[in-house]
């Protein structure tokens, strides 16, 4: 897939988030809106804890967990990347040069695989869409360079034409090429702008020859892993930990991505993590196609708060991902909107409850739903019972998604969302419930926002409950105008005025 969502993938790619922030609040002062008597209280404006530099960078869509040493893990919605996993060859170092190649100049590379490979790719030029071909080959290394290239080769192919700047792969029809140490040679380059693009200096375990002379050349290349047809993927979700109150942050790692080929191959994002019976279990939002409409809810779950994930395959643990709530629209509606998604937990009892938008059509058209499942059953994404409706929010204008907390001291059950999301002067909305099922509108929170914000979320522990003498924390994605992508990411020290929720009045 070759589309302007690939490019502008490409552009943004290069861009890294911030790794620690300095706590003191940055970005615009929001504006400060006199309210009696709040449910919700911030603290203060907060700081930033990302922030965008540019269109498609952001973070969104917060899922918070205090553990019991009051330390915090938090997941985000990011940026996604091309499927591959790929080994990079290339040391990267000192200017991109090009290297020509013609009839009388080969290029090659000697490395080792430890572990079977799909495929290796060559990242080469034809100088802004020139016309060039050339032709790829792989040798099983042999004693030395001319040794190896008078043997036959395990696979070869040539191009009549390619695409600038494209990594070629070469693969064989047979499977994967087995774990050992191998040569790939370009060779019979067509047209004076047929090349490859170099680096400088060898990778350790790497050796670079050209015309079977041992180079200083790094040639950009890499070998991949798994069977790939490198499309893009939107989104993927990153987690980081802090120590100090979300003042620094561990180093950002992308712990969760789509599954090539399958269901949720297009996205992963709005990530709702809980944890109970020794397994952390992460929610996200898939869609079948890219249309973006019409999208169902997922569950994975891991040992780690970074992962490896298993994805629920319908029945069980592991495999090819089907959604755990599947959108249909209803007769008469319309399969042009959001469908389901946006998850989030809190466990009581060893009751999950399981809540989830469900965007559709008619009377209760944005809309959060709750099923309910049991935490000692280990495959309960199977075994839900679903309760419809939980909280209707089709009359407030531009309503987000909500995030649901359980408070073990009014013993409510708590949700906050962003109204008039991505709007100038968007709010907050509290809602609160005594079963977990049927929910009221309790507050609304106007003052030390920051502008355009949405997809907010609220911290509690791994069950999704705001414990006694916890400090408890909301963030929310924003932006200084209306621009689409470039969302920087607060956080805020909250508190909660419980003596405003209905039954201790």
């Amino acid at each position: 897939m070759r589309t302007i969502l690939n490019i502008l993938f490409l552009f943004f790619l290069f861009v890294e988030c911030s790794k620690s922030v300095d706590p003191i609040g940055n970005g615009e002062k929001p504006p400060i809106v006199e309210e009696e008597d709040p449910v919700l209280i911030l603290s203060n404006s907060g700081w930033d804890i990302f922030k965008a530099t540019m269109v498609g960078h952001y973070r969104y869509g917060p899922s918070i967990i205090i553990n019991d040493d009051e330390s915090i893990d938090v997941w985000f919605a990011a940026l996604g990347q091309e499927f591959g996993e790929n080994i990079s060859l290339t040391t990267g170092e000192g200017e991109q040069t090009f290297v020509h190649i013609d009839n009388t100049v080969t290029v090659g590379q000697k490395f080792t695989a430890d572990v079977p490979f799909w495929s290796i790719n060559v990242s080469c030029t034809n100088q802004g869409g020139m016309p060039s071909g050339l032709t790829l080959c792989l040798y099983r290394w042999d004693t030395d360079y001319l040794t190896t290239i008078k043997s036959p080769q395990v696979a070869q192919f040539t191009w009549f034409d390619y695409a600038d700047n494209d990594f070629l792969d070469l693969t064989r029809s047979s499977g994967k090429f087995p774990a050992g140490t191998y040569l790939w040679i370009i060779k019979d380059g067509t047209t004076e702008y047929t090349g490859v693009w170099a680096y400088t200096g060898n990778t350790e375990g790497v050796t670079n020859y050209y015309n079977g002379t041992i180079s200083s050349k790094s040639y950009k290349a890499r070998y991949t892993l798994e069977k790939t047809n490198r499309t893009i993927y939107w989104d993927q979700i990153s987690h980081q930990h802090s120590t100090n109150g979300g003042k620094q942050w561990s180093k950002e790692e992308m712990v969760l991505q789509p599954t090539e080929f399958s269901r949720d191959a297009i996205s992963t994002c709005d990530p709702g993590v809980g944890k109970w019976g020794g397994y952390y279990y992460l929610g996200y939002t898939s869609v079948d196609d890219e249309s973006g409409t019409e999208n169902d809810v997922y569950v994975c779950r891991s040992k780690k708060s970074s992962g490896p994930w298993e994805k629920w395959n319908g029945s069980g643990w592991g495999g090819d991902p089907q959604p755990v709530i599947e959108y249909t629209p209803g007769t008469g509606t319309s399969s042009a909107v959001f469908g389901a998604g946006e998850p989030c937990f809190v466990v009581v009892n060893d009751v999950i409850f399981f809540y989830y938008t469900w965007n559709g059509t008619g009377t209760e058209a944005t809309t959060t739903r709750v099923s309910t499942g049991d935490a000692t059953d280990v495959n309960w994404p199977g075994n839900l019972t679903h309760h419809g409706t939980a909280i209707n929010k089709s009359n407030i204008q531009h309503s987000d998604h909500c995030d649901v907390k359980y408070d073990e001291i009014s013993k409510k059950f708590l949700a906050i969302h962003i109204a008039s999301r991505m709007e100038e002067n968007g709010y907050l909305v509290l809602w609160e419930s005594d079963d977990g099922i049927t929910f009221s509108k309790v507050g609304e929170l106007r003052s030390k926002l920051m502008p355009y914000l949405h997809n907010c979320g609220w911290s509690g522990d791994e069950k999704g409950h705001i414990r006694e003498g916890v400090q408890q924390y909301l963030s929310y994605a924003y932006g200084l105008t209306w621009i689409w992508g470039q969302w920087s990411t607060r956080w805020v020290p909250i508190e909660l005025n419980r003596s405003l929720l209905r039954t201790n009045k």
